[in-house]
Protein backbone atom coordinates (compact mmCIF):
# COMPACT_ATOMS: atom_id res chain seq x y z
CA UNK A 1 0.00 0.00 0.00
CA UNK A 2 1.33 3.13 -1.37
CA UNK A 3 0.88 6.50 1.07
CA UNK A 4 2.92 9.00 -1.08
CA UNK A 5 0.38 9.22 -4.04
CA UNK A 6 1.64 11.68 -7.18
CA UNK A 7 -1.09 14.88 -5.64
CA UNK A 8 1.79 14.61 -2.90
CA UNK A 9 4.72 15.14 -4.85
CA UNK A 10 2.51 17.46 -7.14
CA UNK A 11 2.15 20.01 -3.24
CA UNK A 12 5.65 19.44 -2.59
CA UNK A 13 7.24 20.66 -5.75
CA UNK A 14 4.25 23.61 -5.66
CA UNK A 15 5.48 24.36 -2.11
CA UNK A 16 8.86 24.45 -3.48
CA UNK A 17 8.18 26.73 -6.34
CA UNK A 18 8.45 24.19 -9.03
CA UNK A 19 5.71 24.84 -11.22
CA UNK A 20 6.58 22.42 -14.43
CA UNK A 21 6.55 19.08 -12.80
CA UNK A 22 5.05 16.83 -15.22
CA UNK A 23 2.04 14.52 -13.88
CA UNK A 24 4.35 11.44 -15.25
CA UNK A 25 7.36 12.55 -13.45
CA UNK A 26 5.39 12.72 -10.19
CA UNK A 27 4.28 9.38 -10.68
CA UNK A 28 7.74 8.11 -11.08
CA UNK A 29 9.14 10.16 -7.85
CA UNK A 30 5.86 8.86 -5.18
CA UNK A 31 7.59 5.40 -5.25
CA UNK A 32 11.17 6.40 -4.68
CA UNK A 33 10.50 9.26 -2.36
CA UNK A 34 8.15 6.31 -0.12
CA UNK A 35 10.87 3.66 -0.38
CA UNK A 36 13.62 6.61 0.63
CA UNK A 37 11.45 7.96 3.41
CA UNK A 38 11.27 4.17 4.64
CA UNK A 39 14.63 3.47 4.28
CA UNK A 40 15.03 6.66 6.79
CA UNK A 41 12.36 5.58 9.06
CA UNK A 42 13.89 2.12 9.76
CA UNK A 43 17.68 3.18 10.06
CA UNK A 44 15.90 6.28 12.57
CA UNK A 45 14.57 2.95 14.89
CA UNK A 46 17.72 0.92 14.73
CA UNK A 47 19.19 4.02 16.33
CA UNK A 48 16.06 4.17 18.96
CA UNK A 49 16.12 0.57 19.28
CA UNK A 50 20.14 0.28 20.18
CA UNK A 51 19.27 3.14 22.80
CA UNK A 52 17.04 0.81 24.42
CA UNK A 53 14.12 3.53 23.52
CA UNK A 54 10.69 2.55 22.21
CA UNK A 55 9.76 6.29 21.19
CA UNK A 56 11.57 7.47 18.35
CA UNK A 57 13.37 11.10 18.27
CA UNK A 58 14.51 13.92 16.47
CA UNK A 59 17.97 12.50 17.28
CA UNK A 60 17.57 9.34 16.11
CA UNK A 61 16.45 10.82 12.64
CA UNK A 62 19.20 13.03 12.11
CA UNK A 63 21.78 10.47 13.28
CA UNK A 64 19.48 8.31 10.43
CA UNK A 65 19.97 11.42 8.06
CA UNK A 66 23.92 11.84 8.97
CA UNK A 67 24.61 7.94 8.58
CA UNK A 68 23.16 8.86 5.15
CA UNK A 69 24.99 11.61 4.33
CA UNK A 70 21.84 14.38 4.39
CA UNK A 71 21.69 17.74 5.84
CA UNK A 72 20.03 16.86 9.67
CA UNK A 73 16.64 18.54 10.68
CA UNK A 74 17.15 22.18 11.92
CA UNK A 75 14.50 23.98 14.38
CA UNK A 76 13.10 20.89 15.82
CA UNK A 77 14.15 19.12 19.02
CA UNK A 78 13.41 16.81 21.16
CA UNK A 79 11.90 18.99 23.85
CA UNK A 80 9.57 20.89 21.89
CA UNK A 81 7.46 18.29 20.21
CA UNK A 82 5.63 20.03 16.81
CA UNK A 83 2.11 20.27 17.29
CA UNK A 84 -0.16 19.91 13.85
CA UNK A 85 -3.47 21.12 13.30
CA UNK A 86 -6.19 20.39 10.51
CA UNK A 87 -6.07 23.66 8.16
CA UNK A 88 -9.64 25.13 7.52
CA UNK A 89 -11.33 23.70 4.48
CA UNK A 90 -8.28 21.72 3.27
CA UNK A 91 -9.44 17.50 4.82
CA UNK A 92 -5.91 16.16 3.96
CA UNK A 93 -4.26 19.75 4.58
CA UNK A 94 -1.91 20.01 8.32
CA UNK A 95 0.15 22.51 9.48
CA UNK A 96 2.23 23.72 12.41
CA UNK A 97 0.43 25.44 15.03
CA UNK A 98 1.66 28.77 15.59
CA UNK A 99 1.37 31.14 18.55
CA UNK A 100 0.02 34.21 18.00
CA UNK A 101 1.24 37.15 19.15
CA UNK A 102 -0.07 40.61 19.37
CA UNK A 103 2.08 43.55 18.69
CA UNK A 104 1.21 44.93 22.38
CA UNK A 105 3.50 41.92 23.40
CA UNK A 106 6.35 42.02 22.00
CA UNK A 107 6.90 45.33 23.07
CA UNK A 108 5.59 45.38 26.24
CA UNK A 109 8.42 42.47 27.10
CA UNK A 110 11.37 42.73 29.08
CA UNK A 111 14.65 42.86 26.83
CA UNK A 112 16.32 39.88 26.95
CA UNK A 113 19.72 40.20 29.10
CA UNK A 114 22.98 41.71 27.16
CA UNK A 115 25.76 38.79 27.12
CA UNK A 116 28.37 38.83 29.05
CA UNK A 117 31.56 40.57 27.59
CA UNK A 118 33.87 38.14 25.82
CA UNK A 119 37.52 38.29 27.10
CA UNK A 120 40.56 37.16 25.78
CA UNK A 121 43.77 36.32 27.14
CA UNK A 122 46.48 35.05 25.08
CA UNK A 123 48.61 32.69 27.25
CA UNK A 124 51.70 30.28 25.63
Amino acid sequence: MSFISPTTIDDIAHSLDISKLSHEAAKALAPDTEYRMRELIQDAMKFARHSRRAQLSVEDVNNALRMRNAEPLYGFSNKDPAKYIKAAGQPDLYCLQDKELSIEQLVDAPLARPPVEVGVMPHW
